[in-house]
């Protein structure tokens, strides 16, 4: 019989625009642990903000002619991971492309938070269990098994979507990354197949990972998605309005879906993975 995971800890704080809403299952006193976590996300959130003119990540992207900047951890991690990205995705990944406002850039760097999150929560406890989620993002850690509920495109429809790694990213076509500008900021059209009203899930290790390939799902060639999947070992799934799957890019191994009941994860006794 499958127990339902009850929260035993939350916090949360505005964040890059959104909020980010830490949840553990782990018993035990976290209070100080998770002030200590949301304090240092704040100051790495300082470093990468697009939004302020005056953070570190904006200074580098201005830099002109040889210049030369000493940049911290956290940007130059960002900058190598938008730079991959882009190259993996031949493209239609597209980080930092101004008329766009750096749509793809903010996206990734929300992915990269949630992955800092985790990254700092199980320093100190290794064992600990739950999950943290920022806009498109969720990731989970140390949860046995996961799942979400993913609802489609201007419907009630939800459809449940159990996840084979702990990270996962949904958007729909139209009004992606929650910006009503932003589908029309992207210099490469829908790709063929996806209409307004699809909606793409990405499972990945890494929430910055998974945030990626929305995007790639959304405007990339078959061939690229696929490539982008076997390079770091995701799955991208496309659903319809009515919740129906109409393409799924993976891995032999992966498998997508579990019959339940629940909203975020389960646990049902079996082995954790991190």
């Amino acid at each position: 019989m499958e127990n339902i995971l009850d929260y035993t800890a939350q916090a949360g704080r505005p964040m890059l625009g959104d909020f980010i809403q830490i949840n553990l299952f782990s018993p035990g006193d976290h209070e100080g642990h998770l002030t200590s976590v949301l304090q240092n996300l704040a100051e790495i959130e300082m470093q990468v903000n697009l939004d302020d003119p005056h953070s570190e990540i904006n200074q580098v992207l201005t830099i002109e002619g040889d210049d030369s900047f000493e940049m911290s951890k956290a940007v130059a991690e960002v900058l190598e991971a938008a730079l991959d990205a882009s190259v993996i995705s031949d493209g239609y990944f597209e980080p930092f492309r101004e008329e766009s406002r750096n749509l793809d850039l903010r996206s990734l760097i929300r992915g990269y938070m949630v992955d800092q999150a985790v990254a700092l929560l199980t320093a100190k406890s290794p064992n600990l269990m739950g999950m943290v989620h920022l806009a498109e993002g969720i990731r989970f850690f140390n949860c046995p098994k996961k799942s979400i509920h993913v609802r489609m495109s201007s419907s009630n429809i939800e459809k449940e979507l159990g996840l084979f790694k702990n990270a996962v990213s949904t958007t729909e076509a139209r009004g992606n990354l929650y910006d009503h500008e932003s589908a029309t900021l992207y210099l490469h059209p829908l790709r063929h197949r996806i209409g307004d009203h699809h909606t793409v899930s990405a499972i990945a290790d890494r929430c910055v990972y998974a945030n990626v390939l929305t995007k790639v799902g959304l405007y990339a060639p078959q061939e690229t998605i696929q490539s982008c999947v076997a390079e770091w070992d995701a799955q991208i799934i496309i659903f319809n309005e009515s919740g129906e799957i109409d393409e799924i890019f993976e891995e032999t191994k992966a498998y997508s879906f579990d019959q339940g009941s629940i909203s975020y994860s389960s646990y049902d006794g079996s082995n954790r993975d991190s």
